[in-house]
């Protein structure tokens, strides 16, 4: 009689071939997720280095305007502010860039109506605003070209809030956040328009408002007084894959700067 064979047969520990699947499965899964939260990660990093980058520069040109110091070859200057005609999201998948500026007087120095009036460049008495169909200069150029000093009638130059190293962009590079800027009421036109330019007046720091051709935003043109409920500007920053984002508001006339979450899809 033969030996019970089935005794002498050897057993491997190993996986089945479903085994070994559904650990693979797992495995991907898990990698999968990592990587969409690593993602989100990086995005959330970059719109917030973008959000504080822009805002404390806002809040530099508005401290720098309230301490600025004329040279002594320099005309009056009317204020420093932030040129944002180039920072909103463009179709070849850049923001922009926006540069600092400051304005520069026909003055010599502080004293006459238009250094000292309601608005910057306002003459009351007859209604003057300077040059061009506003109370702007000519629409200046983009971008403002660079200079050193203020020495020339009623121009915008370029103003370099860090030094010399920083005459130029203050921010610019290939798309990793959206960006948009809320409308404001131009009274004139009687609709909203998109703003083009923050000013923070010399020594008080108030924030005054302007569209691309020179006009004066949030405010009555017959009676030179702000508008009742005159909006503030604001910038909408959000990721370019969806989601809600930030948004800096910067206050009409007092110039008070929020970073608030932004509440739009």
């Amino acid at each position: 009689m033969l030996p019970n064979m089935s005794k002498y047969k050897t057993k491997y520990p190993g996986f089945t071939l479903i085994e070994m699947l559904l650990v693979m499965s797992i495995i991907v899964i898990l990698t999968g997720m990592s990587f969409s939260a690593y993602q989100n990660m990086q995005t959330t990093i970059r719109l917030n280095e973008f959000v504080n980058g822009l805002e404390q520069n806002i809040r530099k040109i508005q401290r720098d305007s309230m301490l600025l110091e004329k040279k002594s070859n320099e005309t009056w200057i009317y204020g420093l502010g932030v040129d944002l005609r180039g920072i909103t999201t463009s179709s070849d998948g850049t923001f922009g860039a926006y540069y600092p500026f400051k304005w520069c007087s026909g003055f010599s120095d502080y004293g006459p109506i238009q250094t000292r009036s309601v608005v910057p460049n306002y003459n009351p008495g007859n209604g003057d605003y300077g040059l061009g169909n506003g109370p702007w200069p000519t629409t200046p150029p983009f971008p403002i070209p660079d200079s050193t000093n203020c020495a020339s009638v009623n121009i915008l130059l370029r103003y370099a809030p860090y030094g010399d190293s920083s005459i130029g962009i203050m921010g610019a590079g290939k798309q990793q956040v959206s960006v948009y800027l809320e409308p404001i009421y131009r009274d004139d036109l009687g609709l909203d328009v998109d703003p083009a330019f923050i000013l923070f007046e010399s020594v008080t720091g108030r924030a005054f408002f302007y569209d691309d051709s020179g006009y004066l935003l949030n405010f009555d043109y017959e009676s030179m007084k702000p508008l009742s409920g005159a909006r503030p500007l604001t910038i909408r920053i959000k990721p370019p894959r969806g989601g809600n984002g930030k948004k800096i508001i910067i206050s009409h006339i007092s110039g008070r700067i929020l970073v608030e979450a932004n509440d739009e899809p």
